[in-house]
């Protein structure tokens, strides 16, 4: 941001997301799942994690830096996305009860700005009316898995894969622009991503991928008997690119994998932000020396894509 020396902004922070920048509704998060990152960043141990608490200072500290946005219309262009929430999901149960961030998206709708909510939970479907005509924004749901038993281990307290996926659908139905983070991408038969775009292509408008980091492999391991494999990601993506491109399907690649798939020549498209829209074709763009660019006549991402998962 501008004038950095003068004011540093409290609650829109940048972020090693692929959207730049992020707002933190909650310290912890109650899904628990087993291959979270956020609490490596945070370094807090599982049963402290799964035990969030509100972060009550951070409409407050929103609305300074809102403020302070709107007296600097330089600084305020440079924010092309702000994710809700980087390190933890802002529609967990305890949303119910404070509703934190339900007062942070209306303070960005109501300023103007753009933002991605990622969650795996339909409690964001009781904010849809607030997303409903705002073309700034875009609503999402990480989706690794269809196999609710695989779920519930890695992801014992989200939402059930069936909830999300109806959610996106009735998100969609209500002209919502919708999202879809299938990663990561576990070397398991029951996480295909394949089978999740079939089942999720009507309703979402786009889809991210990436593999796991890893993160907790002895963890994941013996709570689900899941062995990280990098030859099972070099098949993967050699199916599931091709497919993406001949149905026509608008995709790209979480940062965090790019370096694997360059080094295995395949191709990589970064993340798209909200702003970017409307998102490129697989048909409109080409490969120069191992990366896929959009042509100069679409509408290309510009963003300088950071990784979902550090």
């Amino acid at each position: 941001m501008e004038n950095k020396s003068s004011y540093k902004t409290k609650a829109i922070k940048e972020s090693k997301t692929s959207f730049c920048w992020s707002i933190n509704c909650y310290d912890g998060c109650s899904h628990g799942c087993l291959y979270c990152y956020g609490r490596v960043i945070r370094r807090k141990k599982y049963a402290h994690w799964i035990q969030p608490a509100p972060r009550s200072n951070v409409v407050g500290d929103l609305k300074k830096d809102i403020d302070w946005l709107n007296k600097n219309p330089g600084a305020k262009q440079k924010i092309r996305d702000i994710m809700v929430c980087a390190i933890t999901d802002g529609y967990q149960d305890m949303e119910l009860v404070h509703r934190i961030t339900r007062q942070v998206v209306k303070q960005l709708i109501d300023n103007g700005l753009p933002f991605t909510v990622l969650t795996k939970n339909r409690n964001v479907l009781q904010d849809a009316e607030l997303f409903r005509g705002y073309d700034k924004c875009r609503v999402g749901f990480t989706v690794a898995t269809l196999d609710d038993n695989l779920r519930k281990q890695l992801e014992p307290f989200a939402s059930p894969a069936d909830d999300r996926c109806e959610a996106l659908a009735e998100l969609k139905s209500k002209g919502i622009a919708t999202y879809c983070s299938v990663e990561p991408m576990m070397p398991d038969n029951r996480s295909d991503p394949i089978a999740i775009v079939d089942r999720l292509r009507d309703y979402v408008d786009l889809f991210e991928f990436g593999k796991w980091n890893p993160y907790f492999r002895k963890c994941i391991q013996a709570k689900t008997g899941i062995v990280y494999d990098e030859d099972y990601y070099v098949k993967v993506f050699a199916k599931l690119i091709p497919y993406l491109e001949t149905k026509g399907i608008s995709y790209c690649i979480a940062k965090h994998s790019e370096g694997f798939l360059k080094a295995r020549g395949f191709s990589f498209i970064p993340a798209q932000l909200v702003t970017d829209r409307p998102y490129p074709k697989p048909s409109d763009v080409h490969v120069c020396a191992g990366v896929r660019v959009a042509h100069p006549n679409t509408s290309p991402s510009t963003s300088a894509a950071l990784p979902v998962t550090p």
